[in-house]
């Protein structure tokens, strides 16, 4: 069933794979009225009589699955969802054939409510296509822009034939021209370019898109989930990794930079799931320890128990793993291609490097170990950057822009 508009200023369709950001994107329409409905792959439908019931009788994990694809600020009637796309991908289907679905039908529930589109990438194409030449249009552009992405990883396989395994992987590479060609466009053929990081702007505006059509509406963090311990241990040296272990996250200069330092009394931990470089992975040595598939709670402890946050990526569309280690209380070491140069003072809360900056990693690790009682200082000032960036802020950055292109003039892009 296509739910119906919510009000007449409810003008926005939002196109979404996923619980994305934990929904945040229609919860802010939501609440300031601008929500048409959301177009998405699996929704649990929570707030009605048989999925309540499903809910309690469930395993604790089948529950909690469900849990996470639901919100109660937006209710299942406002969702129009595809559970069976969720089952095919599982099961080995296409993502790029959902994605084309999902973007189709979204824009379809567009053009039948006389709603604008707000979509995410990977799927806006479709669905502006399919909303019709007249609509509004906003993207939020997750990951930098396509083209500068298939640059860098070219760049990268010529420079560390070792990776190329997993970035041969990457969306970006492995797309077909066709497919290509359309992310590309997706950025392009928008009224207005959310993205959360002044890089992923560059990237976007680099490639055709005026700058005035992007806003960088950074995001937010959960400061009850991620906070400090009382008091940090005084054992080993910790430095901590958290994402999924392969080139693009700077896998290999990390690695390379550990080795060189030969730290007395430390550890590396890389932690996180998903994909995974394992022949980078098979090199690392017995002071690093690889833990596979970690826990949220887990991922949590590890970052409070760390003396830094370490993740030299190649390229990123935010960070969100920056911004929870930071709320934290762990100061962060991480390149200009992520959020990481928009937010940390150097010296204060983290540290700025290049990509590809072995030397730099190992210098600030080697400052890092050197100087405990001052990187310990440091963490109020690292608690308090992440203080800034709550999902209230954002929401009310995405509300404020959906409002002001909402009252664009329709237009004929011919």
């Amino acid at each position: 069933m296509t739910p119906g508009p919510s009000s007449p200023a409810a003008q926005w369709v939002v196109v979404q794979n996923g619980a994305w950001l934990g929904y945040q994107i229609p919860i802010a329409l939501a609440e300031t009225g601008q929500l048409n409905s959301v177009a998405t792959d699996w929704y649990s439908p929570l707030d009605k009589p048989l999925g309540r019931i499903a809910s309690r009788l469930l395993p604790t994990h089948v529950s909690a699955a469900l849990g996470k694809r639901f919100r109660r600020e937006l209710p299942s009637a406002r969702v129009s969802s595809s559970p069976l796309d969720t089952v095919r991908v599982r099961f080995g289907g296409s993502q790029e054939a959902m994605d084309l679905r999902l973007g189709a039908r979204g824009g379809r529930i567009a053009r039948a409510h006389n709603a604008d589109v707000f979509s995410f990438s990977y799927y806006a194409y479709a669905a502006f296509r399919a909303a019709g030449q007249a609509r509004r249009r906003i993207i939020h552009q997750v990951h930098p822009h396509p083209a500068s992405l298939r640059t860098l990883f070219v760049e990268e396989m010529a420079r560390v034939p070792a990776a190329s395994e997993s970035l041969a992987r990457e969306e970006e590479l492995r797309a077909s021209p066709r497919r290509v060609h359309e992310l590309a466009e997706e950025s392009r053929m928008a009224d207005c370019c959310i993205v959360a990081s002044g890089y992923t702007k560059r990237t976007v505006v680099e490639n055709g898109v005026d700058e005035s059509r992007v806003r960088v509406i950074p995001y937010g963090v959960d400061l009850d989930a991620f906070c400090p311990l009382p008091e940090l241990s005084q054992g080993k040296f910790r430095v901590v990794f958290v994402g999924q272990m392969v080139q693009r996250k700077g896998l290999s200069y990390l690695l390379h930079a550990w080795e060189l330092l030969g730290l007395t009394d430390s550890e590396l931990v890389l932690a996180g799931r998903g994909g995974m470089d394992r022949k980078q992975l098979s090199l690392a040595g017995k002071d690093i320890r690889v833990e596979i598939g970690a826990s949220r709670a887990r991922i949590r402890e590890l970052y409070q128990s760390a003396d830094v946050f370490c993740m030299p990526s190649l390229a990123e569309g935010s960070g969100l793993v920056y911004l929870e280690a930071l709320a934290c209380g762990t100061p962060v070491i991480g390149t200009r291609n992520t959020i990481v140069d928009d937010i940390v003072t150097e010296g204060k809360d983290g540290f700025v490097i290049g990509i590809r900056d072995r030397d730099a990693i190992a210098d600030r690790l080697q400052w890092c170990h050197a100087n405990r009682d001052a990187l310990r200082r440091m963490r109020l000032d690292a608690r308090l950057l992440a203080e800034q960036f709550t999902w209230k802020r954002f929401r009310d950055g995405v509300a404020s822009v959906a409002q002001e292109i909402g009252r664009l003039p329709l237009r004929d892009r011919g």
